[in-house]
């Protein structure tokens, strides 16, 4: 059932509340409205990855601590009081941030996190040792030219195990040749940088075959985001792609119901 969450542009902290509260509103009505016996899931779409972080309060509320599958090219774990020690409550919150912030909130498991197409640039190595803290275990873009599609997602399959996982997906996990629509404005510090797409991802074809060969992991949820239609080409590249992997999406869960 699609639904559009209304959300305000003046404050990122109201603005998760509405998402998160979007979140509950739709699974308490499909519940209400009979599933069979099962757990109702829901795949956001974005805009910002911070709205990932409102959609992972939310699944922790009805399952629990939860594993994260984190398709990006940047990690997204960086902790705001190293980034800028003086930025404000507003401006710590945002699309770097969010898994740092989940993490502090105790809604991600231990050990079981990875993130999944990383080709970002590394301020210090106190970055990864970070990230690590957070739980996160890094699959780098050019593993793949070594082990292939197969071998990323054996990597993702061995590390998450049999545990409930929540998948999101950053449309510039892509190279931008391939989805070229991606957000290029980094509100970090609450200040207008440039410059978010990385150059070197995977094609289409092959996240396709890695998200194909996830059949039968736990997902209680996902998302699509920081797809920019503004930005896209006139073929519409980013939304055809960014479609076929919600596809995706939808079908490993319904592979896999979760009963009540």
């Amino acid at each position: 059932m699609p639904y559009q969450a209304v959300v305000t542009p003046f404050d990122n902290r109201i603005a998760l509340k509405q998402i998160k509260q979007s979140h509950e509103k739709i699974t308490r009505f499909s519940t209400t409205s009979g599933t069979n016996g099962t757990i109702p899931r829901i795949i956001t779409l974005g805009g910002d990855h911070t709205v990932t972080l409102p959609a992972l309060r939310a699944v922790h509320a009805q399952f629990g601590k939860v594993a994260v599958l984190h398709f990006d090219s940047h990690l997204d774990t960086w902790d705001p009081e190293t980034l800028a020690s003086n930025a404000s409550s507003y401006a710590t919150i945002n699309h770097g941030t969010f898994l740092h912030i989940a993490h502090e909130e105790g809604l991600l498991l231990d050990g079981v996190n990875i993130h999944a197409g990383i080709r970002t640039p590394i301020f210090s190595f106190g970055d990864i040792r970070h990230d690590r803290r957070c739980g996160f275990e890094i699959v780098h873009v050019n593993q793949i030219d070594r082990i292939g599609a197969a071998g990323i997602t054996n990597k993702l399959k061995d590390r998450i195990g049999n545990q409930k996982v929540y998948v999101t997906v950053d449309i510039d996990v892509l190279d931008p040749a391939f989805a070229p629509a991606t957000y290029p404005d980094n509100m970090l510090f609450g200040a207008d940088y440039r410059g978010t797409p990385e150059i070197g991802g995977w094609t289409t074809r092959e996240l396709i075959q890695i998200l194909k060969g996830l059949q039968g992991i736990n997902i209680v949820g996902g998302d699509v985001v920081e797809v920019a239609p503004p930005f896209d080409t006139q073929a519409e590249l980013t939304g055809i792609a960014a479609a076929g992997i919600v596809e995706l999406l939808v079908e490993l869960m319904v592979k896999r119901p979760i009963k009540d």
